[in-house]
């Protein structure tokens, strides 16, 4: 009676953790599309280079060959933005410098990596492709879905209704043209192929550089 008890709170955990990582795979990727939407909507002409899901090769602080998976980068003559997309729903509280974030819901409570400091080492990757300063990019979290802010939103923080204006902020003197095409040309060549292999690679240097910090 014990084993078939232990078997079946074993399925309903497993039943569960599946579930969970459903739902927050498929939150991504609906976040994520969100964004591609609305800046596909709202740019126009040829003036700008759009590159989305961009994974690149690069080399950590250990001098571990890793790979850094940027959602979105934006280059266009307001300048070149590295775009961090979440889909979160209840309240966020998180600061600027703060390690994690947190999400409240009525449920629970969860903990996430600031995700400022997280996008911070996608400029780093771009920079050491590009050649282009991290101190140039423009560094930007968007968040879909119906989370509120419950501390004062950090800059480069908006929403993805927001996204637009947020860009448009920014005069059009940041860069020439050869440069947007010159910048996304080094991306374009250098991007790992978006395939199933290049996004397990991704997670299994995610999974061991999680390891390595905890040790």
């Amino acid at each position: 009676m014990e084993i078939m008890l232990l078997i079946g709170l074993g399925f309903v955990f497993g039943f569960y953790v599946s579930k969970k990582y459903q739902e927050n795979n498929y939150a991504v990727h609906i976040g994520e599309q969100i964004v591609n939407d609305v800046l596909n909507i709202s740019l126009s002409g040829n003036d700008y280079a759009l590159l989305s899901n961009v994974t690149l090769p690069f080399l950590d602080k250990d001098n571990r060959a890793g790979t850094s998976q940027v959602d979105h980068v934006l280059i266009s003559s307001r300048g070149l933005f590295v775009i961090e997309t979440k889909f979160y729903r209840g309240s966020i509280v998180g600061t600027a410098d703060s390690k994690n974030w947190y999400q409240y819901t009525s449920f629970d409570k969860h903990t996430f990596q600031n995700p400022i400091r997280q996008n911070f080492s996608h400029l780093m990757a771009i920079e050491a492709i590009t050649g282009y300063s991290h101190d140039d990019m423009i560094n930007v979290v968007t968040f879909s879905g119906d989370a509120a802010f419950k501390s004062e939103r950090p800059s480069g923080v908006v929403k993805s209704s927001e996204l637009r204006n947020y860009i448009e902020s920014f005069p059009r003197d940041k860069l020439t043209m050869d440069q947007v095409y010159r910048l996304a040309g080094q991306l374009q060549v250098n991007r790992l192929p978006e395939t199933e292999t290049t996004d397990a690679t991704h997670i299994d240097y995610l999974k061991e550089s999680h390891k390595k910090r905890a040790a």
